[in-house]
């Protein structure tokens, strides 16, 4: 009985133990589903980093003066980065928010056959593009970046 046991344990060496991302064909359903998981982190992150942000300035004695006055390189790198993550931060925010939405109709049942959940897969992301552009267009419009 050892020596079945063994042989068929065997066999098994190797392969992967539950279905894995190689096996898959990728569709829009994985990707959303993965880009989730991701503006979530993405979100929980920046939550902290803006908090410190608001520390940092908050005890600064003179920030406007220190900041107009400094013509350095590193504060123009700082500022793209910081512009890149603003876009990033809220296209996850949106993001997140409009596959929330859709996986609210799932929890009521609607919406779980292929061609409606890619239809509300790609509008997912459509959405938040959409709206990542508009919240941007308006803040340059206002001129206040």
């Amino acid at each position: 009985m050892t020596d079945e046991k063994h042989k068929s344990t065997k066999k098994t060496i190797g392969s992967p133990t539950s279905p894995h991302l190689q096996i898959y064909k990728w569709n829009i359903s994985s990707l959303t589903s993965i880009a989730h998981r991701f503006t979530g982190v993405v979100l929980y992150f920046s939550i902290i980093f803006i908090v410190w942000y608001i520390i940092y300035y908050a005890y600064q004695i003179n920030p406007a003066e220190s900041a107009e006055t400094c013509d350095c390189p590193l504060k123009k790198i700082f500022d793209s980065l910081f512009s890149l993550a603003a876009i990033g931060v809220t296209f996850s925010l949106y993001y997140h928010f409009a596959n929330g939405i859709r996986h609210l109709f799932w929890d009521i049942g609607k919406g779980f056959d292929v061609k409606t959940a890619r239809k509300t897969g790609y509008l997912t992301l459509f959405i938040a593009l959409l709206l990542t552009i508009i919240t941007f267009a308006i803040v340059i419009y206002l001129k206040l970046w």
